[in-house]
This record gives C-alpha cells, structure tokens and sequence, in this order.
C-alpha cells in the first residue's frame, strides 16, 4: 500500500490543484493506477453532490471509482466537517472512512488522500485530521501559499507533524493571487534553508488548465516527483 495525506497551511491555498497535478502525472506519465480521496468534503451546494473537488481529484487521476466511495462525507455548510455535520444531522463514523480507505489503498498502485484546510481541522469532536493521519500511517504533503506569512505557517505545520511523528514528504509552495508581492521572491529559499523536509517544488500562477494533460506536464514542470515514485 502507497498513499499520501495532502493538508494545507489553511484553506484555499491549492490543495485540489496540487493534489490533481501530481496525480494526473502519475497516472498519464508514470502510467500508475491511482487512486483518490476527499473523506469529507464542506461547502456543497444543495444538490451539488456531483461537483466539487472530490470530483476534480476524479477526472484528474483518471479514477473509476464512484464519487460516494471517493467522498463518503459529504456537506453544504461551507465549514470545518464537526460542524458542519452537526448542523445537517449527520453522525460521521471514522471507522466506516477507515475502511473506506483502506480498500481504496488496495485497489490502486497509489491512492492520493486531501484534507480540508489544514492538519488542525475538527472531524468530530475530539479528532482532528492529524488522528486521521497518524491512524492511518501516511506521509504528508503540506501544500502552502508562496506569499507573506508562509514562512510561519509552513514552519508551524511541518513542525508540528514531525513532533506528532508524522513523515513529511515535502512541502509545495503555490502562488495563489498572481499577485506583486517581495516575499514570492525570497520564500522558497528561506524555507530551504529551515525546512527539515524537501521543498518539492513552486507552482506559478497559473490559469486554469484545460484537463488532466496541463495538469500532468505542470507537476511535471516544477515538481519534484520522486518520493511519490520512489
């Protein structure tokens, strides 16, 4: 079984970006059978269960597995998953995405796992993402924002997972604004050189790429691809 956990720094950061390049690479470049999850997924519109990032992670790995298998929990309330089920009523059963995982993990040569905002976030009361994590016993890869504030936030999160004995894979820095900004210049070297993980990579701004082939020759471009082909 290989997998990996991709978290964030906080939300909207890229996360379902990241976590679709690297798994279009994967299946179209290294011709791997892979697999994707978003275990629990917030901010649905009613009726909006066919759409959203679960989906995106599916047609970016080329995965035949059905959206309620890649996406056991799924909610319109655009908050942490304790809340947001609480609101709808709904009991989320850890052990049923457990073995939902596990099956997903058999069943690929590879299989991508995406969190909601970061390694802090609530699933129920009590357990956070990082129970999820060390339960499962995954290497993380921490998706971050290339602008001002990343060096604490990236610091803080790889930080906390090696003290909690989580492998870090590496670290992918996003530029998600386009915008001007004298930090973008720096960040990647500065976190080089206090990072105790690999920097894997900086994704530029970026338009939205047309299908799994931009996303494939992006990862390809400016990731490192090695751990998850090691």
């Amino acid at each position: 079984m290989k997998a990996f956990f991709v978290t964030g720094t906080d939300t909207g950061v890229g996360k379902t970006f990241v976590t679709s390049a690297i798994a279009a690479y994967c299946s179209l470049d290294a011709h791997l059978d892979v697999g994707v999850m978003k275990p629990f997924e917030t901010g649905l519109p009613e009726g909006g269960r066919s759409c959203g990032d679960a989906l995106l992670l599916k047609e970016a790995s080329g995965s035949r597995d059905a959206l309620p298998v890649i996406r056991p929990f799924a909610f319109s309330a655009p908050l942490a998953p304790e809340t947001a089920s609480a609101m709808e009523h709904v009991e989320i059963d850890v052990a049923a995405v457990t073995a939902a995982f596990g099956r997903l993990a058999e069943s690929h040569d590879l299989l991508f796992v995406e969190g909601a905002g970061g390694i802090l976030v609530p699933i129920r009361k009590g357990f956070f993402f990082i129970d999820l994590v060390k339960e499962w016993k995954i290497p993380v890869v921490v998706v971050s924002r290339l602008g001002l504030g990343t060096i604490n936030h990236t610091l803080l999160t790889c930080r906390y997972l090696t003290r909690e004995g989580v492998a870090v894979a590496g670290v992918v820095l996003n530029d998600t604004d386009g915008l001007t900004d004298p930090a973008k210049g720096h960040n990647a070297e500065m976190l080089s050189r206090y990072l105790d993980v690999p920097l894997l990579g900086v994704f530029p701004h970026h338009g939205r790429p047309a299908g799994r082939q931009d996303l494939a020759r992006l990862a390809g471009q400016y990731l490192d691809m090695k751990p998850f082909l090691a």
